[in-house]
């Protein structure tokens, strides 16, 4: 059931609602630039951390690089393998050098391609063939540029170490070998630990199919983020991608000298929350000031306005339900509105009077039986067109009891137990209802039932009853009209292919077979044209009531046009469809039609086809029982053919 507020309480409300919505909308427009220029600040802090830690390892890269070159193309580490092992020597002195001037260098090593490996304070294990080596092949792969490999951690130290190798080219232009350098990645990863304003900021290192090869956590190398690879379009930008707890802002950068991805990210949550926290304190102060408006505000008007309404409104129900008049005079807080609650006394009362008095007329005046009876099954209210159609009298329904005035009204009914019923079930059920019914002298009675509310409460229950008895039969007269022949009574064309499509679909769910008989009058057109349309109209009608008589009540028999029937037979093959079709044929052959005392002969051909051959379609059965029949006329009539 709805629920309704007091006029002072609604009053208060929506006072309440506006100045909420007034500074909702006003915190809206002053939290959209807020929130703008929140995450542009840190978006530039973004960027400006990305973009220093890319110079950083571009830097750093650039010149582990330049050391490769400039070792790649020393003679005495190219020609090692076929120089002295005084040669030797000082290339492992030129390596300990490059090595103490770069405290990010860990080990410099070169390998040959006969297996051999040049490197200080290290012998390799037996079998050692460093040309199979992962920095071995990829510097042979990307020759003559230099080649960064993937992150790896020192088995002995845990440290995280890269390695940089290019291949040595002699001048004959051969690649006898590989220098490397394996570097460190600790002050790389220092850097990308540093926090900067937010808390939650992190950067980390993308290879170009989004998989993490330098991470401040070890535990997320070689992972793939979903959907990050999507984000980053071009050499730098901003990007934003959702992770499994957090939705994250960030900026990334392409570094030029290893192809890698400086991704720098923070929690969008960090960035928001203490705009939100001040929205929401903004927020709470504006809703307590509304309320303190809200509640002045109902004490002042309320008083002016809302009190001089309620007491109007008492009035006018008072008035509506005839109750004595007001004692005294009651003190207005306006002369104005004292003058107006006058006017609409005056008018409450005039219009009172109107409205029953237009009330009856329309009830009375309605083409509508109308009852009215309350929740005591008593007869509060009938109307002049109510007795009319029940027949009864105004006087006797009102001073009888409710039981004999339901006994003379169901007797008049067709099934007047289940009209009693029907009204105990409403009465039970207090919902709105629309029946029919029918009595026993053919009339047709529509009618509409529905709960009487006073209050919100049950009081009663109104019916109202319609004669459609002629609307009834106009329907059934057209639905006759519809589907059945005007002249022979039979089932016209478009019912009979209605029955043929829900056999076919029978057929086709239940596997039945049914067959189709295709009839037509021999020479028919003589007959018109010689004895007239009265005597071809008769002619139809008799070959229609032998066909008939030979039927079965499952049969279905339509006049298609002209002189053509058809007959529809579910659960018969063939062979049996043929068999009706002889007998049929022999019939109109041995029964002639009686014209004006004399008797006239009439032979019929017939065409047979069934849905043995999964038929699924009308017009391709009638059609090959139409040429079936066309056949059984070419070789002569009255005969009959069948057709697969």
């Amino acid at each position: 059931m709805k629920s309704y507020y007091s006029i002072k309480r609604e009053f208060l409300y929506l006072g309440l609602l506006f100045s909420i919505i007034f500074f909702l909308v006003m915190g809206s427009l002053f939290s959209i630039p807020l929130f703008s220029i929140s995450k542009e600040s840190a978006n530039r802090m973004l960027k400006g951390t990305n973009m220093e830690i890319s110079a950083f390892i571009e830097g750093y890269f650039t010149e582990i690089t330049n050391t490769i070159e400039v070792l790649a193309s020393n003679s005495e580490i190219i020609n090692a393998m076929s120089g002295t092992e005084q040669s030797r020597e000082r290339v492992l002195a030129i390596y300990i050098d490059f090595f103490n001037a770069n405290d990010n260098i860990t080990y410099i090593y070169s390998g040959y391609e006969e297996g051999f490996l040049l490197i200080n304070n290290y012998i390799p294990e037996e079998g050692y063939d460093p040309t199979q080596r992962p920095w071995y092949t990829a510097a042979m792969e990307q020759r003559p540029e230099t080649s960064t490999g993937l992150p790896y951690q020192e088995a002995i130290t845990d440290e995280w170490l890269i390695s940089q190798s290019k291949a040595l080219k002699d001048e004959q232009g051969n690649y006898p070998g590989v220098i490397a350098i394996d570097c460190s990645l600790n002050s790389i990863v220092t850097l990308m630990m540093e926090k900067y304003l937010y808390d939650s900021q992190l950067t980390y290192i993308i290879n170009q199919d989004g998989k993490i090869i330098i991470h401040p956590d070890d535990s997320y190398i070689g992972q793939t983020i979903a959907h990050l690879k999507e984000e980053i379009k071009g050499d730098r930008g901003e990007l934003t991608y959702k992770t499994d707890n957090q939705i994250v802002w960030g900026h990334y950068n392409k570094l030029e000298t290893t192809d890698w991805i400086v991704v720098t990210v923070v929690d969008r949550w960090e960035i928001l929350q203490p705009i939100i926290i001040r929205i929401l304190s903004y927020t709470f102060i504006a809703i307590c000031l509304a309320m303190l408006l809200g509640m002045v505000q109902n004490k002042i008007f309320g008083r002016r306005f809302v009190e001089p309404l309620i007491y109007l409104g008492k009035r006018v129900a008072a008035i509506t339900e005839g109750k004595p008049e007001r004692e005294g005079d009651y003190r207005y807080s306006n002369p104005e509105i004292g003058a107006i609650a006058e006017n609409i006394e005056r008018l409450a009362e005039h219009s009172l009077k109107k409205k029953a008095n237009e009330l009856e007329t329309i009830i009375e005046s309605t083409g509508d039986g109308i009852l009215v009876v309350g929740n005591e099954h008593n007869v509060i209210y009938i109307n002049t067109r109510f007795c009319e159609m029940w027949q009864i009298s105004k006087e006797d329904v009102l001073s009888s009891s409710y039981t004999v005035f339901i006994k003379v009204v169901s007797d008049q009914l067709a099934e007047p137990q289940a009209f009693v019923e029907k009204m105990e079930a409403l009465y039970a059920a207090n919902e709105n209802d629309m029946d029919t019914f029918f009595f026993e002298d053919g009339r047709v009675y529509e009618v509409f039932s529905c709960p009487l509310l006073e209050e919100q409460q049950v009081v009663g229950r109104l019916w109202s009853f319609r004669d459609v008895t002629d609307r009834n039969k106009a329907e059934e007269k057209l639905r006759i009209l519809a589907t059945t022949d005007e002249l022979t009574g039979l089932w016209n064309r478009r019912y009979f292919m209605q029955a043929v499509e829900q056999e076919i679909e029978r057929g086709r769910r239940y596997n039945q077979v049914f067959s189709i008989l295709m009839i037509d009058i021999d020479h028919f057109k003589k007959v018109n044209d010689t004895l007239g349309h009265a005597v071809g109209d008769m002619t139809l009608k008799h070959i229609a009531s032998i066909i008939i008589n030979c039927l079965r009540g499952v049969d279905i028999m339509g006049r298609l046009g002209g002189e053509e029937f058809a007959i529809l037979l579910p659960s018969t093959s063939l062979d049996d469809a043929v068999t009706l079709a002889e007998r049929l044929r022999q019939a109109i052959e041995k029964h002639p039609a009686d014209y004006n005392g004399s008797n006239i002969y009439f032979t019929v051909s017939i065409g047979v086809t069934s849905n043995n051959q999964g038929t699924t379609d009308v017009d391709e059965i009638l059609k090959k029982a139409d040429e079936a029949l066309y056949e059984a006329k070419r070789s002569g009539r009255n005969r009959v053919v069948k057709k697969l």
